[in-house]
Protein backbone atom coordinates (compact mmCIF):
# COMPACT_ATOMS: atom_id res chain seq x y z
CA UNK A 1 0.00 0.00 0.00
CA UNK A 2 1.00 3.64 -0.43
CA UNK A 3 1.95 6.67 1.59
CA UNK A 4 -0.63 9.34 0.79
CA UNK A 5 -0.19 13.03 1.54
CA UNK A 6 -3.52 14.73 2.27
CA UNK A 7 -3.48 18.53 2.00
CA UNK A 8 -6.79 19.72 3.47
CA UNK A 9 -7.57 22.58 5.86
CA UNK A 10 -10.96 21.30 7.04
CA UNK A 11 -10.61 19.09 10.11
CA UNK A 12 -13.67 16.95 9.43
CA UNK A 13 -12.67 16.32 5.83
CA UNK A 14 -9.12 15.48 6.92
CA UNK A 15 -10.42 13.01 9.49
CA UNK A 16 -12.67 11.36 6.92
CA UNK A 17 -9.87 11.05 4.36
CA UNK A 18 -7.52 9.65 6.99
CA UNK A 19 -10.05 7.05 8.12
CA UNK A 20 -10.82 5.86 4.60
CA UNK A 21 -7.16 5.71 3.60
CA UNK A 22 -5.93 3.92 6.73
CA UNK A 23 -8.75 1.38 6.50
CA UNK A 24 -7.48 0.57 3.02
CA UNK A 25 -3.98 0.05 4.40
CA UNK A 26 -2.40 3.34 3.33
CA UNK A 27 -0.17 5.53 5.48
CA UNK A 28 -1.39 9.12 5.75
CA UNK A 29 0.72 12.27 5.87
CA UNK A 30 -1.32 15.35 6.76
CA UNK A 31 -0.95 19.05 5.96
CA UNK A 32 -3.45 21.84 6.63
CA UNK A 33 -2.01 24.31 4.10
CA UNK A 34 -0.19 24.31 0.79
CA UNK A 35 3.15 25.46 2.17
CA UNK A 36 3.32 22.59 4.69
CA UNK A 37 2.16 20.20 2.00
CA UNK A 38 4.92 21.26 -0.39
CA UNK A 39 7.51 20.77 2.34
CA UNK A 40 6.22 17.26 3.11
CA UNK A 41 6.05 16.37 -0.57
CA UNK A 42 9.75 17.18 -0.97
CA UNK A 43 10.93 15.57 2.26
CA UNK A 44 8.71 12.47 2.37
CA UNK A 45 8.18 11.74 -1.34
CA UNK A 46 4.67 10.23 -0.95
CA UNK A 47 3.30 7.91 -3.61
CA UNK A 48 0.13 10.02 -3.98
CA UNK A 49 -1.23 13.44 -2.97
CA UNK A 50 -4.85 14.38 -2.26
CA UNK A 51 -5.01 18.15 -2.75
CA UNK A 52 -7.90 20.37 -1.66
CA UNK A 53 -8.39 23.05 -4.32
CA UNK A 54 -9.38 25.85 -1.95
CA UNK A 55 -6.78 26.31 0.79
CA UNK A 56 -5.88 29.32 2.94
CA UNK A 57 -3.06 31.34 1.44
CA UNK A 58 -1.72 29.49 -1.59
CA UNK A 59 -4.53 27.47 -3.16
CA UNK A 60 -4.29 23.82 -4.12
CA UNK A 61 -4.00 24.39 -7.85
CA UNK A 62 -1.06 26.77 -7.44
CA UNK A 63 0.61 24.23 -5.15
CA UNK A 64 0.01 21.48 -7.71
CA UNK A 65 1.56 23.58 -10.45
CA UNK A 66 4.68 24.05 -8.31
CA UNK A 67 4.88 20.32 -7.63
CA UNK A 68 4.63 19.49 -11.32
CA UNK A 69 7.27 22.07 -12.26
CA UNK A 70 9.80 20.58 -9.83
CA UNK A 71 11.58 17.47 -11.19
CA UNK A 72 11.82 16.09 -7.64
CA UNK A 73 8.03 15.95 -7.23
CA UNK A 74 6.68 16.09 -10.78
CA UNK A 75 6.09 12.33 -10.87
CA UNK A 76 3.85 12.20 -7.79
CA UNK A 77 0.21 11.79 -8.84
CA UNK A 78 -2.09 14.50 -7.49
CA UNK A 79 -5.85 14.07 -7.04
CA UNK A 80 -7.77 17.33 -6.71
CA UNK A 81 -10.47 17.58 -4.04
CA UNK A 82 -13.28 20.09 -4.40
CA UNK A 83 -16.64 20.72 -2.80
CA UNK A 84 -18.44 21.36 -6.09
CA UNK A 85 -18.73 19.16 -9.17
CA UNK A 86 -18.15 21.98 -11.63
CA UNK A 87 -16.68 21.38 -15.07
CA UNK A 88 -14.66 24.58 -14.70
CA UNK A 89 -12.97 23.12 -11.63
CA UNK A 90 -12.12 19.95 -13.53
CA UNK A 91 -10.62 21.97 -16.39
CA UNK A 92 -8.61 24.13 -13.97
CA UNK A 93 -7.37 21.02 -12.18
CA UNK A 94 -6.16 19.46 -15.41
CA UNK A 95 -4.41 22.66 -16.47
CA UNK A 96 -2.63 22.83 -13.11
CA UNK A 97 -1.35 19.28 -13.63
CA UNK A 98 -3.69 17.25 -11.43
CA UNK A 99 -3.95 13.59 -12.38
CA UNK A 100 -7.43 13.00 -10.97
CA UNK A 101 -10.45 14.78 -9.55
CA UNK A 102 -12.86 13.90 -6.70
CA UNK A 103 -15.73 15.88 -5.21
CA UNK A 104 -16.47 16.06 -1.49
CA UNK A 105 -17.83 14.55 0.64
CA UNK A 106 -15.38 11.72 -0.02
CA UNK A 107 -16.95 8.35 -0.78
CA UNK A 108 -14.89 5.22 -0.41
CA UNK A 109 -15.84 3.77 -3.83
CA UNK A 110 -14.79 6.90 -5.71
CA UNK A 111 -11.67 7.43 -3.62
CA UNK A 112 -10.45 3.85 -3.91
CA UNK A 113 -11.18 3.75 -7.65
CA UNK A 114 -9.21 6.96 -8.23
CA UNK A 115 -6.26 5.70 -6.19
CA UNK A 116 -6.25 2.34 -7.94
CA UNK A 117 -6.40 4.02 -11.35
CA UNK A 118 -3.29 6.07 -10.59
CA UNK A 119 -1.22 3.66 -8.51
CA UNK A 120 -1.92 0.34 -10.22
CA UNK A 121 -0.24 1.45 -13.45
CA UNK A 122 2.83 2.66 -11.54
CA UNK A 123 3.08 -0.62 -9.63
CA UNK A 124 2.67 -2.63 -12.83
CA UNK A 125 5.52 -0.70 -14.43
CA UNK A 126 7.72 -1.18 -11.36
CA UNK A 127 6.92 -4.79 -10.52
CA UNK A 128 5.75 -6.23 -13.80
CA UNK A 129 2.54 -7.66 -12.35
CA UNK A 130 -0.90 -6.45 -11.39
CA UNK A 131 -1.33 -5.77 -7.65
CA UNK A 132 -4.50 -6.60 -5.78
CA UNK A 133 -7.13 -3.86 -5.96
CA UNK A 134 -8.56 -2.33 -2.81
CA UNK A 135 -10.67 -4.59 -0.68
CA UNK A 136 -13.82 -2.78 0.41
CA UNK A 137 -14.54 -3.47 4.10
CA UNK A 138 -17.87 -5.20 4.57
CA UNK A 139 -19.09 -2.50 6.95
CA UNK A 140 -19.24 -0.13 3.98
CA UNK A 141 -21.50 -2.36 1.87
CA UNK A 142 -25.08 -1.14 1.77
CA UNK A 143 -28.01 -2.35 -0.26
CA UNK A 144 -29.85 0.44 -2.06
CA UNK A 145 -33.53 0.16 -1.22
CA UNK A 146 -35.85 0.17 -4.22
CA UNK A 147 -39.57 0.79 -4.44
CA UNK A 148 -42.36 0.02 -6.86
CA UNK A 149 -43.53 3.19 -8.61
CA UNK A 150 -47.23 3.95 -8.14
CA UNK A 151 -49.69 3.91 -11.01
CA UNK A 152 -50.19 7.33 -12.58
CA UNK A 153 -53.56 8.04 -10.94
CA UNK A 154 -52.23 6.92 -7.57
CA UNK A 155 -49.12 9.05 -8.06
CA UNK A 156 -51.25 12.15 -8.66
CA UNK A 157 -53.23 11.52 -5.48
CA UNK A 158 -50.06 10.97 -3.45
CA UNK A 159 -48.11 13.87 -4.98
CA UNK A 160 -45.56 11.54 -6.57
CA UNK A 161 -45.94 12.30 -10.28
CA UNK A 162 -42.94 14.01 -11.90
CA UNK A 163 -42.72 15.67 -15.30
CA UNK A 164 -39.49 14.78 -17.13
CA UNK A 165 -38.46 17.05 -20.01
CA UNK A 166 -35.62 15.44 -21.97
CA UNK A 167 -35.07 15.11 -25.73
CA UNK A 168 -32.60 12.20 -25.58
CA UNK A 169 -34.31 8.79 -25.54
CA UNK A 170 -31.52 7.04 -23.64
CA UNK A 171 -31.47 9.75 -20.98
CA UNK A 172 -35.27 9.49 -20.77
CA UNK A 173 -35.10 5.76 -20.08
CA UNK A 174 -32.35 6.13 -17.49
CA UNK A 175 -34.13 8.89 -15.59
CA UNK A 176 -37.52 7.17 -15.63
CA UNK A 177 -35.88 3.98 -14.36
CA UNK A 178 -34.10 5.86 -11.58
CA UNK A 179 -37.35 7.55 -10.54
CA UNK A 180 -39.13 4.19 -10.55
CA UNK A 181 -36.45 2.67 -8.31
CA UNK A 182 -37.07 5.51 -5.86
CA UNK A 183 -40.84 5.08 -5.95
CA UNK A 184 -41.86 7.94 -8.23
CA UNK A 185 -43.99 7.89 -11.39
CA UNK A 186 -43.10 10.05 -14.39
CA UNK A 187 -44.58 11.56 -17.52
CA UNK A 188 -42.00 12.18 -20.25
CA UNK A 189 -41.99 14.81 -23.01
CA UNK A 190 -39.18 15.69 -25.38
CA UNK A 191 -39.71 19.42 -26.02
CA UNK A 192 -40.23 22.50 -23.92
CA UNK A 193 -43.45 23.35 -25.76
CA UNK A 194 -44.98 19.96 -24.94
CA UNK A 195 -43.75 20.27 -21.37
CA UNK A 196 -45.51 23.60 -20.91
CA UNK A 197 -48.75 22.17 -22.32
CA UNK A 198 -48.51 19.08 -20.14
CA UNK A 199 -47.70 21.12 -17.04
CA UNK A 200 -50.72 23.35 -17.62
CA UNK A 201 -53.03 20.35 -17.91
CA UNK A 202 -51.45 18.06 -15.32
CA UNK A 203 -50.82 17.82 -11.61
CA UNK A 204 -47.07 17.44 -11.14
CA UNK A 205 -45.19 17.48 -7.87
CA UNK A 206 -41.92 18.45 -9.58
CA UNK A 207 -40.42 19.17 -13.01
CA UNK A 208 -37.01 17.88 -14.12
CA UNK A 209 -35.94 19.61 -17.32
CA UNK A 210 -32.97 19.39 -19.63
CA UNK A 211 -31.56 22.85 -20.27
CA UNK A 212 -30.63 22.53 -23.91
CA UNK A 213 -33.47 21.47 -26.17
CA UNK A 214 -34.57 22.61 -29.62
CA UNK A 215 -37.25 25.28 -29.60
CA UNK A 216 -38.26 26.20 -26.05
CA UNK A 217 -35.20 25.36 -23.95
CA UNK A 218 -35.15 24.62 -20.22
CA UNK A 219 -34.44 28.21 -19.20
CA UNK A 220 -37.39 29.62 -21.12
CA UNK A 221 -39.63 26.75 -20.03
CA UNK A 222 -38.93 27.56 -16.38
CA UNK A 223 -39.55 31.26 -16.97
CA UNK A 224 -42.86 30.46 -18.71
CA UNK A 225 -44.03 28.24 -15.84
CA UNK A 226 -43.13 30.90 -13.28
CA UNK A 227 -44.97 33.55 -15.32
CA UNK A 228 -48.10 31.36 -15.39
CA UNK A 229 -47.88 30.80 -11.64
CA UNK A 230 -47.51 34.51 -10.97
CA UNK A 231 -50.49 35.30 -13.19
CA UNK A 232 -52.56 32.88 -11.10
CA UNK A 233 -51.30 34.51 -7.90
CA UNK A 234 -49.47 31.36 -6.79
CA UNK A 235 -47.23 32.12 -3.78
CA UNK A 236 -43.55 31.22 -4.27
CA UNK A 237 -43.59 28.69 -1.43
CA UNK A 238 -46.20 26.53 -3.21
CA UNK A 239 -44.93 26.84 -6.77
CA UNK A 240 -43.79 23.65 -8.48
CA UNK A 241 -40.10 22.87 -7.92
CA UNK A 242 -38.14 22.93 -11.20
CA UNK A 243 -34.84 21.05 -11.34
CA UNK A 244 -32.35 21.71 -14.13
CA UNK A 245 -30.58 18.78 -15.80
CA UNK A 246 -27.56 19.31 -18.00
CA UNK A 247 -24.54 17.47 -19.37
CA UNK A 248 -22.33 20.56 -19.21
CA UNK A 249 -21.80 22.27 -15.86
CA UNK A 250 -20.58 25.63 -17.10
CA UNK A 251 -19.52 28.65 -15.10
CA UNK A 252 -22.46 30.98 -14.60
CA UNK A 253 -25.03 28.37 -15.55
CA UNK A 254 -26.37 28.02 -12.02
CA UNK A 255 -26.96 31.78 -11.91
CA UNK A 256 -28.92 31.54 -15.17
CA UNK A 257 -31.03 28.77 -13.64
CA UNK A 258 -31.79 30.94 -10.62
CA UNK A 259 -32.70 33.88 -12.83
CA UNK A 260 -35.08 31.67 -14.83
CA UNK A 261 -36.85 30.56 -11.66
CA UNK A 262 -35.36 27.10 -11.23
CA UNK A 263 -34.81 25.58 -7.80
CA UNK A 264 -32.08 22.96 -8.23
CA UNK A 265 -29.33 21.84 -10.58
CA UNK A 266 -28.24 18.32 -11.56
CA UNK A 267 -25.53 17.19 -13.98
CA UNK A 268 -25.46 14.14 -16.25
CA UNK A 269 -24.66 11.31 -15.90
CA UNK A 270 -27.03 11.52 -12.95
CA UNK A 271 -26.21 9.33 -9.94
CA UNK A 272 -29.12 7.62 -8.21
CA UNK A 273 -28.03 8.86 -4.77
CA UNK A 274 -27.86 12.45 -6.04
CA UNK A 275 -31.34 12.22 -7.52
CA UNK A 276 -32.62 10.68 -4.29
CA UNK A 277 -31.24 13.56 -2.23
CA UNK A 278 -32.70 16.18 -4.58
CA UNK A 279 -36.16 14.61 -4.42
CA UNK A 280 -35.92 14.41 -0.65
CA UNK A 281 -34.99 18.08 -0.56
CA UNK A 282 -37.99 19.25 -2.53
CA UNK A 283 -40.64 16.59 -1.93
CA UNK A 284 -40.13 15.34 1.64
CA UNK A 285 -43.83 14.69 2.18
CA UNK A 286 -44.32 12.73 -1.04
CA UNK A 287 -41.29 10.49 -0.58
CA UNK A 288 -41.98 6.75 -0.14
CA UNK A 289 -39.41 6.61 2.68
CA UNK A 290 -38.19 8.94 5.38
CA UNK A 291 -35.50 10.53 3.24
CA UNK A 292 -33.56 13.50 4.61
CA UNK A 293 -35.14 16.84 3.69
CA UNK A 294 -32.89 19.83 3.31
CA UNK A 295 -33.07 23.53 2.72
CA UNK A 296 -33.70 24.41 -0.96
CA UNK A 297 -30.59 25.16 -2.98
CA UNK A 298 -31.68 28.67 -3.93
CA UNK A 299 -35.16 29.73 -2.88
CA UNK A 300 -35.65 33.52 -2.94
CA UNK A 301 -37.80 33.68 0.21
CA UNK A 302 -35.23 31.46 2.03
CA UNK A 303 -37.91 29.62 3.99
CA UNK A 304 -36.68 26.41 5.61
CA UNK A 305 -37.89 23.30 3.78
CA UNK A 306 -36.76 20.81 6.42
CA UNK A 307 -39.81 19.85 8.45
CA UNK A 308 -39.70 20.15 12.22
CA UNK A 309 -39.97 16.36 12.49
CA UNK A 310 -36.90 15.75 10.32
CA UNK A 311 -33.58 15.53 12.21
CA UNK A 312 -31.07 18.31 11.65
CA UNK A 313 -28.38 15.67 11.07
CA UNK A 314 -28.93 12.44 9.15
CA UNK A 315 -26.30 10.25 10.79
CA UNK A 316 -26.84 7.53 8.20
CA UNK A 317 -25.01 9.76 5.71
CA UNK A 318 -21.91 9.72 7.89
CA UNK A 319 -22.32 5.96 8.46
CA UNK A 320 -22.34 5.42 4.70
CA UNK A 321 -18.96 7.14 4.53
CA UNK A 322 -17.13 5.82 7.59
CA UNK A 323 -19.10 2.78 8.76
CA UNK A 324 -21.37 2.39 11.78
CA UNK A 325 -18.89 1.99 14.62
CA UNK A 326 -20.51 4.11 17.39
CA UNK A 327 -17.16 5.30 18.72
CA UNK A 328 -16.06 6.49 15.28
CA UNK A 329 -19.38 8.23 14.64
CA UNK A 330 -19.27 9.96 18.03
CA UNK A 331 -15.71 11.10 17.39
CA UNK A 332 -16.68 12.66 14.06
CA UNK A 333 -19.78 14.35 15.48
CA UNK A 334 -17.86 15.73 18.45
CA UNK A 335 -15.17 17.21 16.23
CA UNK A 336 -17.73 18.59 13.81
CA UNK A 337 -19.67 20.26 16.62
CA UNK A 338 -16.59 22.18 17.73
CA UNK A 339 -15.67 23.32 14.22
CA UNK A 340 -19.28 24.15 13.28
CA UNK A 341 -19.66 26.45 16.29
CA UNK A 342 -16.31 28.14 15.61
CA UNK A 343 -16.87 28.64 11.88
CA UNK A 344 -20.55 29.47 12.32
CA UNK A 345 -19.69 32.22 14.81
CA UNK A 346 -17.16 33.69 12.38
CA UNK A 347 -19.66 33.45 9.52
CA UNK A 348 -22.37 35.31 11.44
CA UNK A 349 -19.86 37.98 12.47
CA UNK A 350 -18.83 38.43 8.83
CA UNK A 351 -22.49 38.80 7.84
CA UNK A 352 -23.06 41.42 10.51
CA UNK A 353 -19.97 43.33 9.34
CA UNK A 354 -21.06 43.18 5.67
CA UNK A 355 -17.80 41.30 4.99
CA UNK A 356 -18.87 39.43 1.87
CA UNK A 357 -15.41 37.95 1.29
CA UNK A 358 -15.32 36.62 4.83
CA UNK A 359 -18.80 35.15 4.49
CA UNK A 360 -17.78 33.30 1.34
CA UNK A 361 -14.62 31.93 2.95
CA UNK A 362 -16.31 30.76 6.16
CA UNK A 363 -19.29 29.27 4.33
CA UNK A 364 -16.95 27.29 2.10
CA UNK A 365 -15.16 25.88 5.15
CA UNK A 366 -18.37 24.64 6.73
CA UNK A 367 -20.19 23.48 3.60
CA UNK A 368 -18.55 20.18 2.75
CA UNK A 369 -18.02 19.02 6.34
CA UNK A 370 -21.70 19.69 7.09
CA UNK A 371 -22.73 17.51 4.19
CA UNK A 372 -20.24 14.82 5.18
CA UNK A 373 -21.75 14.36 8.63
CA UNK A 374 -25.31 14.48 7.29
CA UNK A 375 -26.23 18.09 8.13
CA UNK A 376 -27.47 18.55 4.58
CA UNK A 377 -29.67 21.58 5.23
CA UNK A 378 -26.81 23.41 6.92
CA UNK A 379 -24.48 22.46 4.06
CA UNK A 380 -26.93 23.77 1.48
CA UNK A 381 -27.32 27.04 3.37
CA UNK A 382 -23.52 27.37 3.44
CA UNK A 383 -23.49 26.80 -0.31
CA UNK A 384 -25.99 29.61 -0.80
CA UNK A 385 -24.11 31.90 1.58
CA UNK A 386 -20.86 31.21 -0.26
CA UNK A 387 -22.41 32.05 -3.63
CA UNK A 388 -24.04 35.21 -2.26
CA UNK A 389 -20.85 36.27 -0.50
CA UNK A 390 -18.68 35.85 -3.58
CA UNK A 391 -21.27 37.79 -5.60
CA UNK A 392 -21.30 40.60 -3.04
CA UNK A 393 -25.05 40.23 -2.49
CA UNK A 394 -25.65 41.90 0.87
CA UNK A 395 -29.42 41.73 0.37
CA UNK A 396 -29.30 37.95 -0.01
CA UNK A 397 -26.97 37.59 2.96
CA UNK A 398 -29.38 39.57 5.11
CA UNK A 399 -32.14 37.11 4.23
CA UNK A 400 -30.01 34.00 4.66
CA UNK A 401 -28.32 34.90 7.95
CA UNK A 402 -31.27 34.29 10.30
CA UNK A 403 -32.13 31.06 8.49
CA UNK A 404 -28.52 29.92 8.85
CA UNK A 405 -28.49 30.76 12.56
CA UNK A 406 -31.72 28.83 13.08
CA UNK A 407 -30.38 25.77 11.28
CA UNK A 408 -27.05 25.98 13.09
CA UNK A 409 -28.89 25.99 16.41
CA UNK A 410 -30.83 22.91 15.34
CA UNK A 411 -27.64 21.09 14.29
CA UNK A 412 -25.81 21.94 17.50
CA UNK A 413 -28.80 20.89 19.59
CA UNK A 414 -28.90 17.56 17.75
CA UNK A 415 -25.17 17.05 18.31
CA UNK A 416 -25.51 17.97 21.97
CA UNK A 417 -28.16 15.29 22.34
CA UNK A 418 -25.89 12.76 20.62
CA UNK A 419 -22.80 13.57 22.62
CA UNK A 420 -24.46 14.54 25.92
CA UNK A 421 -22.53 17.80 25.74
CA UNK A 422 -23.56 21.08 27.37
CA UNK A 423 -26.07 23.23 25.47
CA UNK A 424 -24.43 25.22 22.73
CA UNK A 425 -24.16 28.97 22.57
CA UNK A 426 -24.98 30.06 19.04
CA UNK A 427 -24.39 33.60 17.78
CA UNK A 428 -27.49 35.66 18.43
CA UNK A 429 -29.34 37.56 15.76
CA UNK A 430 -29.08 41.30 16.10
CA UNK A 431 -31.01 43.81 14.10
Amino acid sequence: MARVLVIEDNGTNMKLATLLLTRAGHTVLAAADAETGLTLAHSEKPELILMDIQLPGMDGLAATALLKQDPATAGIPVIALTAMAMKADQDRSRLAGCDGYITKPLRYQELYAAIDALLVNREVEAAGHLPEPHHVPSLFVREEATFEPPARDEAILKGRLILVVEDNETNQKVLVRQLALLGWAADVVDTGVLALERWRSGDYALVISDLRMPGLDGFRLAAAIRADEQTRGEPRATQVPIIALTANSQQGEEARCIAAGMDGYLTKPLQLATLKLMLARWLPHGAPTALPATVPAFLPDVSVARSAAAPAVDVSMLESLVGNDPAVILDFLTDFRASALLIGTALVAACQADDTVGVGAQAHKLKSSSRSVGAAALGDLCDRLEVAGKAGRLDTLALLRPVFEQELRAVLAFLDACTAAAPAAVPTVTS
